[in-house]
């Protein structure tokens, strides 16, 4: 598992920059920049489609990362292998405001 510290404090599943949910994605299958990678599993914290029961969880200081970055150095297998990654997205209202700045590109 991978330590995980987000700064997108606007997901419904950040809870003191740690992640609620369990286990993200990090999409950008061609990223070559971190920018061109985003957190799949974001979700805005005002959206009406998002339950209570979400919003009272635990954050989690491990998770499981699926990685869809395949130049990144830290994919093995569509697993993030990085001991420890930042996303980042202080501001985010959507996926494409955030990023996964431990990406290296193995390119």
């Amino acid at each position: 598992m991978t330590i995980l510290n987000c700064s997108a404090v606007t997901c419904v599943y950040n809870k003191d920059q740690l992640c609620s949910r369990g286990e993200i994605e990090v999409t950008g299958p061609e990223a070559r920049i971190a920018d061109e990678t985003c957190c799949g599993s974001f979700r805005d914290r005002n959206e009406a489609s998002v339950t209570n029961s979400t919003m009272e969880s635990c954050g989690c200081e491990k998770i499981n990362i699926d990685c869809k970055a395949q130049e990144c150095t830290y994919n093995e297998h569509c697993r993030c292998t990085a001991s420890a990654i930042d996303i980042n997205g202080e501001n985010a209202s959507t996926q494409k405001d955030t990023c996964c700045g431990t990406f290296a590109c193995k390119c």
